[in-house]
C-alpha cells in the first residue's frame, strides 16, 4: 500500500531561467513536501547559465530546454505538462518559496474531495522589504485567510459586472494545482502573459469551480522599477479588457484625478511603515510617485489601445521582457 493516497499521482512544473539560490531553496522545500509522495518535477528552462540546470538534475527532476526566443508562458507550460502522466499537476515559479511542507497536500485535498473543482491556488506573502504598494497588491490578489470557492453558480456571465467576473476567475500560476484531465480539455492559450487567468475564465465559464486555499502559502514578490511595474499593469489590463471587459480608466479625462488619488494613497502606505530607515522611505516615496503617474496611463492604454493594429509597434515595445 502507498504511504500516501497521492503517491505517484502528482507532478510539479516550474519554468526556470537563472533561478539562483532562491530557486534551489524552493526546490528543496518542494522535495520535502509531506503526505503526497515523491513529486514528478519538470522544469522547462529557457537558457540558464548560472548552474540552475545542475540544481535541477541533482534534485532528480527533469529539465526541458526552451530556446529563449521561443519562451511563451502558455505554450512553455503546455509542453512541460504534456510530459507528465499524473492525475494532478502543481504549477509554480522559480522564486516562489513554499513556507511549509504541507503546501502540496493543501492544494490537492480540495481536488480529491470535490470532483467539480478543476483547480486550486494558494496564498502569496511578500518577501521582507517589499515595497508597501506591491505588498498591498499581492494581498488584494492572492491574499486572504478564508477558503473561497469560485463558480458561476446561478449567475449569468453576461449579466455580471466586470469586477464580479474578475472575482470568479481569480487564479495564479505562482502557486496552483490543476487536474491534468482539465488541462487535456482546456490547454493553456499561446499567451506571453496572463495564461493562468485566461485559462481560469474558460474553466469557470464551462461550469467548473476553482478553490482558493489560504493554507497553501508561498513567499513571492519582486523588486521592480516603477516603469516595469507599469508595463505589467499595461499587459494585465489588455488581458482583462478581453477576458472580462474591464476598463478601470474609461477615458483620458479620468487620468489626472486618478493620479492624484493614487499619489495620496501610496504616500499613506509608505508613511504607515514604521520599521524602515529614512533613506528607504525616501526611495519608496520616489518609486510610488512614479508609479502613480505611470499606472493610470498603463491601464488606459492597455484596455483601449493594445488590441488596435496601428498600436502594434508600441504594444510590442511595452511588452518586451515581461
Amino acid at each position: 500500500m502507498p504511504d500516501s493516497p497521492f503517491e505517484g499521482r502528482v507532478s510539479l512544473v516550474i519554468p526556470t531561467l537563472n533561478g539562483g539560490e532562491r530557486f534551489e531553496r524552493a526546490l528543496q522545500v518542494w522535495r520535502d513536501q509531506a503526505g503526497v509522495g515523491k513529486l514528478d518535477i519538470v522544469c522547462p528552462d529557457s537558457g540558464s547559465q548560472d548552474g540552475t540546470i545542475d540544481v535541477i538534475r541533482r534534485a532528480g527532476a527533469k529539465t526541458q530546454p526552451i530556446a529563449p526566443a521561443h519562451f511563451n508562458h502558455g505554450e512553455t507550460r503546455n509542453r512541460a505538462v504534456a510530459t507528465t502522466t499524473t492525475d494532478y499537476v502543481i504549477l509554480s515559479v522559480q522564486d516562489a518559496v513554499p513556507l511549509s511542507t504541507d503546501v502540496a497536500r493543501s492544494l490537492l485535498e480540495p481536488l480529491e474531495d470535490d470532483k467539480t473543482v478543476a483547480a486550486t491556488y494558494g496564498r502569496q506573502v511578500p518577501m521582507p522589504g517589499c515595497h508597501p504598494v506591491l505588498a498591498e497588491r499581492i494581498d488584494s490578489w492572492a491574499g486572504g485567510t478564508e477558503p473561497v470557492v469560485q463558480a458561476l453558480g446561478a449567475s449569468d456571465w453576461n449579466e455580471m459586472a466586470p469586477m464580479e467576473r474578475l472575482g470568479v476567475i481569480r487564479y495564479d500560476h505562482v502557486i496552483a494545482c490543476m487536474r491534468r484531465s482539465m488541462w487535456e480539455r482546456q490547454r493553456f492559450e499561446h499567451l506571453a502573459f496572463g495564461e493562468d487567468v485566461a485559462w481560469a475564465a474558460r474553466i469557470i465559464r464551462g461550469g467548473w469551480r476553482i478553490t482558493f486555499v489560504p493554507d497553501a502559502v508561498v513567499e513571492h514578490s519582486h523588486d521592480r522599477s516603477a516603469w516595469d511595474e507599469a508595463r505589467r499593469i499595461y499587459c494585465d489590463h489588455s488581458n482583462l479588457r478581453r477576458l472580462v471587459e474591464l476598463m478601470t480608466v474609461p477615458s483620458r479625462k479620468h487620468i489626472e484625478g486618478n493620479i492624484e488619488a493614487a499619489r495620496a494613497h501610496y504616500a499613506h502606505l509608505v508613511d504607515a511603515k514604521t520599521d524602515v530607515d529614512a533613506t528607504t522611505r525616501a526611495l519608496w516615496h520616489e518609486w510610488a510617485e512614479k508609479l502613480a503617474q505611470y499606472e493610470n496611463w498603463a491601464q488606459y492604454l492597455g484596455a483601449h489601445y493594445s488590441h488596435r493594429w496601428w498600436f502594434g509597434p508600441f504594444d510590442r515595445w511595452l511588452r518586451k521582457g515581461i
